[in-house]
């Protein structure tokens, strides 16, 4: 076995889910893949939580679920908790990964690196869980995140192919086309099986545990997945462009423009999150005379930001109509990952009569 992951084929070892969240995962202590046996009337499933550290929900409410009367499904259920050490880390679940580690949702799909071969501890625990997935013969694969930023629940598609928006609409009908390519695992396993990233709003937040308890349990009893049309009416949006903030640039949100900051943003920026803004609309504001003080990009790399962006006399502004989605409100996620990202809407596949 992989020392870079703990693996269960039984399921989770007596004694474990009664033990508190933060117990449990010191009793871990390192990625970990559970695999839940259930009668195999139907092709296993499996529910990704936590691969980053701070996005506490997918594990929270996994485990409510389980400890809820754990019955035999009729598909084996395989679950994943992803950084552990991360969310143990200081006061817990403060942080999206620590120093010394790779983004653990941005190492998937490496498939020239064995486990031996991998050049962190992160890629060790991603290729062996990866292969162990792919030889499961899924049926779907949700995997459960937060945002750092205020959004609505929405659900993140890297196909649109019936059996995909099918899984995705059992939790939200809100999708958010995905073509970026950022090795995550939806993308790794997406020719195996029918796979998604469901966003349950901020950590913490008794609606965002409500939401994905639900839609778990939605999940867990759903009939097996059509796939020869989409069975519910969907909102979608797509055409991602990732927004950044230059390496050079000393930001925050809020406050004021003084000597200590080049970029200050909104500090309510995030209430904006899949609302269409006009053009004109202020971003932030910025020292006269300075360059745009961020970056758009495209899937396949190519620099759109005048396209999008322009400063006006200090002042950062969008420069045609668009829809922003997953704006954080720290700096740390913004530096991590993202600032933003710009999207369009896109027509909703058709649904069947």
């Amino acid at each position: 076995m992989d020392t870079a992951y703990l693996r269960f084929p039984d399921g989770f070892p007596d004694g474990l889910l009664g033990l508190g969240d933060r117990a449990l995962l010191r009793e871990l202590g390192k990625p970990t893949l559970v695999r839940i046996p259930g009668t195999g009337e139907q092709a296993p499933r499996a529910a990704v939580t936590l691969l980053h550290g701070d996005e506490s929900t997918g594990l929270q409410a996994m485990l409510r679920v389980l400890r809820g009367g754990q019955r035999s499904y009729p598909f084996d259920l395989f679950v994943v908790i992803g950084n552990v050490e991360a969310a143990l880390h200081g006061p817990g679940y403060a942080h999206r990964y620590l120093d010394h580690q790779e983004d653990f949702n941005r190492v998937w799909g490496h498939d020239r690196e064995t486990p031996d071969e991998a050049s962190t501890d992160q890629r060790r625990a991603a290729t062996g869980i990866l292969a162990e997935l792919r030889a499961a013969g899924l049926e779907s694969l949700v995997d459960i995140h937060n945002n750092t930023g205020d959004n609505p629940f929405y659900a993140i598609v890297p196909r649109l192919d019936p059996a995909v928006l099918n899984l995705a609409t059992i939790f939200t009908t809100t999708l958010l086309r995905w073509d970026l390519q950022a090795a995550t695992l939806m993308e790794a396993i997406q020719a195996e099986c029918a796979a998604i990233a469901v966003e349950c709003g901020l950590p913490g937040r008794p609606e965002s545990l409500a939401f994905a308890v639900d839609a778990l349990r939605r999940y867990l009893g759903a009939p097996p997945l059509e796939t020869d049309r989409v069975v519910r009416d969907l909102d979608l949006l797509g055409g991602l462009r990732k927004v950044t903030v230059e390496p050079d640039i000393r930001f925050r949100f809020g406050g004021p423009l003084d000597d200590g900051v080049d970029l200050v943003l909104a500090a309510d920026a995030d209430v904006h999150n899949f609302v269409e803004v006009p053009a004109g609309h202020v971003l932030g504001h910025t020292h006269p005379g300075r360059p745009l003080p961020v970056r758009a990009r495209t899937a396949d790399g190519r620099d759109v930001t005048s396209e999008h962006f322009a400063v006006v006399d200090g002042t950062v502004v969008v420069t045609m109509p668009t829809t922003p989605v997953m704006m954080t409100r720290t700096v740390e996620a913004a530096r991590k990952d993202c600032l933003f990202y710009l999207a369009t809407e896109l027509p909703p596949p058709g649904v069947a009569a």
